[in-house]
C-alpha cells in the first residue's frame, strides 16, 4: 500500500507542479511522457483493391537464424562480426487462378540460394533469384492453382556492415559500448552490459533480415530456430519448445508461435540474459497459471535501490500480473500462451509490443515507468490479436494502448486518474498542432511514428474515449469484446471496423459513418462558443429557464465545418453543479433547459469531447429581454461568419446594414427570414477587415448591435 501511495504523490505532483487550472475546464497540464515509441463469421476477407494484398497467403514461417559468429566475440565489431546465415522456408497458399511467381519483400540480403517444392521434394531454381527493386521475385515451374498450397526454401546471409545510426531491422552492439551519459540527478555514464543482438521491424523492417510478405494485413503461424554460443539466451515468440546443444560450444533455441503473428511483431533478442519468471492467475479460470518471463542483464535482477540510481528490474515488473489481470477483466482473457519482456540496451523507443515477448528500454528499469509496460501489454489484445491491416489503420493499435493506460490510470485512481490522461493526451495533440494537423486516417508511413505520431496514439485514444462516451461503457465494451473474439488472431481494416459497429448497434446517437468520418478521415476537431441567456427569475416549477447558443467556429483545411457530437455543458454556482448533455449538429445549435439554481459560470467538459473552447458568456435576462437579437460570436476571427439571434416576432423581411465606427456603410440588404428558424447568417462579414461595426436591424422596431472581428 505504502509504494502505490508513493507512486500516486509523485504522479500527483507531476502534474500540480506545472498545472494552470483546473482538471475539467480548458486546462493546461504538464505530463510526464510514460513510453517513447510514437500496433469463422470473420474470416480473413479479400482486399485486394485498398490493401495492395498478395496473391498468396503465408500459412507459416520457418524460420532458422544462425547468430553464433555474430554473437561469439563480446567486444569485437568488424565487418566479419555482422555476418550471419538465415534459412526461411516458407508455406503459403494460392489465393487466385493461377499463380507463376512468388513475391516477397528483402532488402540488403544475400539471397545464396533458393528451393521450391515440387513433386514432394524441394527442387532447387537456378539461376537464383536475386532481390531488384527490395523485391525477391522466385518463378514458379509449374503454376498453382487456386487455394494450393507450396513451399520455398530461402537460403541468405546477412552481410550489412552500416554504421550504427542506419541498423535497420537487425541490431548488433558490443559489451562495454558507451551508450550516454544519464541526465540530473545522477548524470552516470551508461555501458552495454553485454553483447546484445535483436530484431526490430514495425513498420516494414521484417524484410531488412528475413525474406517475407512483410504487411500487417498476412498474419501465420511462425517457428523461430536460433544458433548462439551456449552462455547466450534466446527470447522470442510463443513458447520455447526445446534447447538443444550443438557441440560443445553452441546451443539452439527452438521457438514456437502457435498463434497467427505477422511479420512486424517477429521478435528475436539475444543477451547473457538472467531468466525470471511470475505466474499469472487466469480470471476465467484461477487454478490455470500463465508464465510471465522476462530476460534481464544479471546486475539489472539483483539490484536493490528504487530512488532510480540503478537499473531495478525486480521493482520495475512487479505489477506485471496485476496488469494482466485488469486488462483480462476489461477486455477478454489473455489470449497467448505466454508473455514476456526482453530488455533492450541500446533501443531508440521506450518499448515495442512483439507478440507475447515485449521488447522493453533498459531505461524503463530506472525510470519504473508502469503506463509504459500497460501500453505494450494493451497491445496484445488491440495490435497484436487483433492486428491492423494496414498502416493506414494504425490508429486502432496506438489509439488503443495509449487510451488503455488512461484505463489503468483509472483502476488505480479512479474517474481522477483516467481524465488526467485524456487531458495529458489533449494537451500533447494541441501542442502538437491541433487543428492544422491531417487526419489520422491515410498518413505517409515515415510519419506514423515521427512527425505525426501525436495523431496515431493522443488523438486516436480520444476516438476510443468519445465512442466510449456516446454509446456508454456497457454496449461500448460489450461490441468491442466481441470485436476482439470474432476478429482474433485476424487482422482489421477501419471500414471493417466501422460496419462492425454498425452491424452491432444499429441505433447509436450519432450515425457511426458520421462519427468516425469526422474523426479519422478529416482533420482537426470542433472549437465551441457559449452566449447563454438564464432567466433571472424562476419559472411555475421552481426551475430557471436556459437558452444555450453554441457555436462552432473551427477553420482549417479538410476540417469539418460542423462536428457532430455530444457536448456537455457544466453549470456551476459555488458549490453546486450540474451537467447537462446536448447534440451539437449544427454550425450554430440552440438548446433549451432548465436549472435547479441560477449559475454564476458555465462550461464545456474537455474531458468529454476533444474540442477547444472560444468565448464563452453567461448573461442574465428578464423576460422582455430574453427575446432581443444579438450577434453571435462577438467577436469573430479570420473566415468566419456571423449569425443573428432573430426575435421571435421579427416577421418575413428584415433590413440589414453595417457600418464602421466613421460611418462607412459595408452592407445594405433585405432579407426574406420566413423560413430561418430564427437563426440569419451572414457570410459577407468574413471580407471586412479587423475592427468594430455597427450593425442595424429594421423591420417594425430598429435594433442597434455591435460586432468585433479580430
Amino acid at each position: 500500500m505504502g509504494k502505490r501511495i508513493l507512486i500516486l504523490l509523485i504522479f500527483i505532483l507531476s502534474v500540480v507542479f506545472n498545472s494552470k487550472s483546473s482538471l475539467i475546464f480548458n486546462e493546461e497540464i504538464e505530463f510526464i511522457e510514460f513510453y517513447c515509441k510514437q500496433k469463422d463469421l470473420h474470416q480473413k476477407t479479400d482486399f485486394t483493391l485498398n490493401l495492395n494484398e498478395k496473391n498468396y497467403d503465408v500459412l507459416e514461417y520457418d524460420l532458422y537464424l544462425d547468430w553464433y559468429n555474430v554473437m561469439r566475440k563480446p567486444t569485437s565489431m568488424d565487418s566479419v562480426d555482422k555476418v550471419w546465415y538465415g534459412i526461411n522456408t516458407i508455406k503459403l497458399k494460392n489465393k487466385v487462378p493461377e499463380l507463376d511467381n512468388i513475391e516477397l519483400e528483402a532488402v540488403s540480403l544475400i539471397i545464396d540460394s533458393v528451393f521450391v517444392f515440387e513433386n514432394n521434394s524441394f527442387k532447387k531454381l537456378l539461376p537464383t533469384p536475386k532481390i531488384a527493386g527490395r523485391k525477391l521475385i522466385i518463378p514458379l515451374q509449374k503454376k498453382l492453382s487456386s487455394n494450393e498450397i507450396t513451399f520455398v526454401k530461402i537460403y541468405y546471409t546477412y552481410a550489412r556492415n552500416v554504421p550504427e545510426d542506419n541498423y535497420r531491422g537487425f541490431f548488433l552492439y558490443p559489451k562495454g559500448k558507451y551508450v550516454g551519459r544519464l541526465p540530473a540527478p545522477f548524470y552516470d555514464s551508461v555501458f552495454v552490459e553485454e553483447r546484445i543482438a535483436y530484431t526490430m521491424s514495425e513498420p516494414e523492417d521484417a524484410r531488412y533480415w528475413m525474406p517475407c510478405n512483410d504487411a500487417p494485413y498476412d498474419k501465420s503461424d511462425a517457428k523461430i530456430t536460433v544458433r548462439v554460443p551456449k552462455d547466450y539466451v534466446v527470447a522470442s515468440n510463443g513458447y520455447l519448445e526445446k534447447i538443444v546443444n550443438d557441440g560443445d560450444s553452441a546451443k539452439i533455441f527452438y521457438w514456437v508461435s502457435d498463434k497467427p503473428i505477422t511479420t512486424y511483431l517477429m521478435s528475436v533478442a539475444v543477451s547473457k540474459y538472467f531468466v525470471y519468471s511470475h505466474w499469472y492467475k487466469k480470471v476465467t479460470s484461477p487454478n490455470d497459471s500463465l508464465e510471465i518471463q522476462y530476460y534481464v542483464w544479471e546486475k539489472d535482477y539483483y539490484a536493490t535501490k528504487t530512488d532510480g540510481s540503478e537499473y531495478n528490474a525486480r521493482n520495475t515488473f512487479q505489477t506485471t500480473p496485476k496488469m494482466m489481470e485488469f486488462f483480462s477483466k476489461t477486455f477478454i482473457e489473455y489470449p497467448f500462451v505466454k508473455y514476456g519482456m526482453a530488455v533492450l540496451m541500446p533501443f531508440h523507443f521506450g518499448g515495442m509490443e512483439h507478440q507475447t515477448i515485449t521488447s522493453i528500454n533498459r531505461a524503463w528499469l530506472r525510470q519504473n515507468v508502469q503506463f509504459g509496460i500497460a501500453h505494450e501489454l494493451a497491445h496484445h489484445w488491440i495490435g497484436d490479436l487483433v492486428t491492423c491491416a494496414t498502416w493506414n489503420d494504425i490508429w486502432f493499435n496506438e489509439g488503443g494502448a495509449t487510451w488503455s493506460e488512461a484505463l489503468y490510470a483509472e483502476s488505480l485512481w479512479g474517474d481522477w486518474g483516467y481524465n488526467l490522461f485524456l487531458l495529458s493526451s489533449r494537451k500533447e495533440y494541441l501542442k502538437k498542432g491541433g487543428i492544422s494537423l491531417p487526419p489520422i486516417y491515410g498518413l505517409p508511413i515515415n510519419t506514423i511514428f515521427g512527425d505525426y505520431a501525436v495523431l496515431v496514439y493522443q488523438k486516436a485514444s480520444w476516438v476510443y474515449h468519445m465512442l466510449c462516451e456516446m454509446l456508454g461503457d456497457t454496449l461500448f465494451f460489450k461490441t468491442f469484446r466481441n470485436l476482439l473474439k470474432d476478429y482474433s488472431y485476424n487482422s482489421i481494416t477501419t471500414e471493417e471496423l466501422i460496419q462492425y459497429f454498425k452491424n452491432s448497434i444499429p441505433n447509436p446517437p450519432i450515425k457511426f459513418e458520421t462519427f468516425f468520418d469526422q474523426w479519422l478521415y478529416k482533420a482537426g476537431h470542433p472549437i465551441f462558443s457559449i452566449n447563454s441567456s438564464i432567466h433571472s427569475y424562476q419559472n411555475d416549477t421552481g426551475y430557471y429557464d436556459a437558452e444555450i447558443i453554441v457555436s462552432q467556429i473551427q477553420t482549417g483545411l479538410n476540417v469539418p465545418d460542423v462536428f457532430t457530437t455530444p457536448i456537455r455543458i457544466i453549470f456551476k454556482n459555488g458549490e453546486k453543479e450540474i451537467r447537462k448533455t446536448f447534440i451539437a449538429s449544427k454550425r450554430l445549435d440552440i438548446f433549451q433547459t432548465d436549472l435547479p439554481f441560477f449559475p454564476d459560470s458555465i462550461f464545456i467538459d474537455t474531458t468529454f469531447v476533444l474540442c477547444e473552447i472560444g468565448n464563452i458568456t453567461l448573461s442574465k435576462f428578464e423576460n422582455n429581454h430574453l427575446d432581443k437579437p444579438f450577434v453571435y460570436p462577438n467577436p469573430i476571427g479570420g473566415n468566419q461568419s456571423a449569425f443573428i439571434k432573430l426575435n421571435s416576432n421579427i416577421g418575413s423581411f428584415v433590413e440589414i446594414e453595417i457600418q464602421d465606427f466613421i460611418g462607412r456603410q459595408f452592407l445594405s440588404k433585405k432579407v426574406d427570414v420566413h423560413n430561418s428558424a430564427g437563426i440569419l447568417e451572414i457570410s459577407e462579414v468574413r471580407y471586412l477587415p479587423k475592427g468594430v461595426y455597427f450593425v442595424q436591424l429594421k423591420n417594425e422596431k430598429l435594433y442597434n448591435l455591435i460586432l468585433y472581428k479580430n
